[in-house]
């Protein structure tokens, strides 16, 4: 259950780091979070990193193209 907390609080102050909330909410958001403590803070910065890089295009070239999955699928 600490897990699932810490990891849905760690989503959302990811989501608010990138500007998805206005800004008073985000500040709510992150008040709140602020309070899980650590392992949420540790979540948080490994989430917000992944994502930076996703949007910069860093794992473009993990993703199979999707006539490729058919074929592997039996398509």
């Amino acid at each position: 259950m600490k897990l699932l907390v810490h990891s849905l609080g760690a989503w959302l102050a990811v989501e608010a780091a990138s500007g998805r909330f206005s800004r008073p909410v985000a500040v709510g958001l992150a008040m709140l979070v602020s309070r899980l403590g650590g392992p949420t803070a540790a979540l948080t910065v490994a989430g917000f990193a992944i994502k930076q890089l996703h949007d910069a295009g860093a794992f473009d070239d993990i993703r199979m193209p999707q006539r490729a999955h058919r074929r592997l699928r039996g398509r």
